[in-house]
């Protein structure tokens, strides 16, 4: 029994499970959520789901409504608006961006049409990039709950994802039936194609240099952080299968963004819910916010609501590639770019205790 109870204890030591919220949370919302894109995945490819049905799903029931969660804890909050009014103003000039460089198309300014489609390019990239800006960042909430923060793992993680994100979207451009539609170069040779082999062999580069790392740290019995392996065992494949299936499908790229995104929505969604009953609690007086927050259903109702407001006009009555369509892409690239800025744990102290990141909730693996 002696010899039984240590073996255990050394295992515990081995693995380190700091989780988020709950391991039972954890599990359900960040990493078992990725199940939803496989399922959108499925119902469209074997079960013959149209593909509208599909998108309606995801933008009214998860894509819209994970933008009105940014705007819970940042407009709506009055505290967040005083302490940073410029940021979240300032940010409102994506909405100009858009309409500007379909201006300058048809101007066609310096000789060139290509403005429209290099900013519906330049919009699709940098959707992606925010999904995988945000694998990134619960990657280093696991890191900071389970003290897994040496230089040379940081390096080592931070090439493994950003890397293996990066290479099926670059191949998903290159062979993509709509990719061609769509990219406004070539993509099967010259530079792009010798940048995506380069990305290709860095990506190999770095799952051997992390498989060492792993094996490294149980030789010399220092603990393996299990929720960011569980993160990236969920996250990496599901950005691998997804686009190889839709390459050949004319809509792929439609079909792609709603399936990538449901799972990056379900995430959000809980990571807001969480921050936002942490600092919103009954008594206390943030403005609007304290208000819409006040229970989950009242949240969960107006996120729907604002999902419905933002994509029904965006998707059954703005022409693509118009001022318009430029314009609605202005609420997509307000979330990126205040995403980008809320949500500093290294220096926000706030953010920390909403967040309870000092709080590591251990449980035996």
């Amino acid at each position: 029994m002696a010899s039984a109870a240590v073996a255990i204890q050394e295992k515990r030591k081995l693995i380190s499970s700091g989780w988020m919220i709950s391991r039972k949370d954890d599990l359900v919302w960040f990493i078992g959520s990725v199940i939803a894109s496989y399922i959108l995945l499925f119902a469209n490819l074997k079960l013959g789901v149209s593909l509208a049905i599909v998108v309606w799903i995801w933008a009214l029931g998860f894509d819209g409504p994970h933008i009105y969660g940014t705007i819970s804890r940042t407009y709506a909050d009055s505290d967040e608006r005083r302490k940073r009014g410029k940021l979240f103003y300032g940010s409102l000039l994506w909405f100009a961006f858009g309409p500007l460089m379909v201006w300058l198309a048809r101007l066609n300014f310096l000789g060139t049409a290509m403005w429209a489609a290099g900013f519906f390019l330049f919009a699709s990239l940098w959707a992606y990039y925010h999904l995988v800006k945000q694998h990134y960042g619960f990657m280093i909430l696991y890191k900071k709950k389970n003290r897994d923060l040496a230089e040379m793992d940081n390096l080592i993680d931070r090439a493994f994802i950003f890397l293996g994100m990066t290479y099926p979207l670059l191949h998903f451009m290159q062979y993509g039936v709509a990719a061609k539609e769509r990219v406004p170069f070539t993509t099967q040779s010259g530079p792009f194609a010798w940048f995506t082999n380069l990305v290709l062999f860095g990506f190999i580069i770095s799952l051997l240099l992390f498989l060492g790392r792993q094996a490294q740290r149980l030789y010399l019995k220092q603990p393996i952080n299990a929720p960011k392996l569980l993160l990236l065992a969920a996250a990496l494949p599901v950005h691998w299968i997804v686009p190889r299936l839709l390459e050949p499908l004319a809509q792929g790229d439609l079909a792609l963004v709603a399936t990538l995104t449901i799972y990056h929505n379900i995430q959000y969604h809980r990571i807001i819910w969480f921050h936002n009953r942490n600092k919103y609690k009954p008594g206390t007086s943030f403005g609007l916010a304290s208000i819409i927050n006040k229970n989950v259903w009242r949240y969960m109702g107006l996120a729907v609501l604002f999902g419905a407001a933002y994509h029904i006009p965006h998707y059954t009555i703005v022409p693509p590639g118009g001022y318009v369509a430029a314009f609605v892409w202005g609420g997509a690239f307000t979330h990126y770019y205040l995403d980008s800025k809320i949500w500093r744990v290294r220096s926000d102290k706030q953010l920390n205790d909403n967040l309870q990141m000092a709080e590591a909730k251990s449980s035996s693996a």
